[in-house]
């Protein structure tokens, strides 16, 4: 249920992270966009493992539709953290 969430903290550290080491270059751009990506690959994964759980019967009604909302808000979060690479672009 919380794979989704630890996707973004993972993506948000590591975009933090960029922007600590390379501060105001494009460098950290380019990462947070590679990181976004991959972020975005994982949650694509994630989606379909819990479709798989769903269709197995292991996950019913209220899990569903948590793990669905869960990656609904991890999703955006992902999207809003890489936001300020394209934003403040040089």
């Amino acid at each position: 249920m919380l794979t989704a969430f630890l996707i973004w903290f993972g993506h948000f550290m590591l975009c933090w992270a960029a922007v600590e080491i390379w501060p105001g270059q494009d460098r950290a751009n380019h990462l947070a966009w590679a990181f976004t990506a991959l972020a975005l690959l994982a949650m694509g994964r994630h989606v379909r493992q819990v479709a798989r759980l769903a269709r197995q019967g292991e996950v019913l009604g209220f899990g569903h539709r948590f793990a669905q909302g869960a990656i609904a808000i991890a999703t955006v979060a992902v999207l809003f953290t890489a936001l300020p690479s394209v934003v403040f672009m040089e």
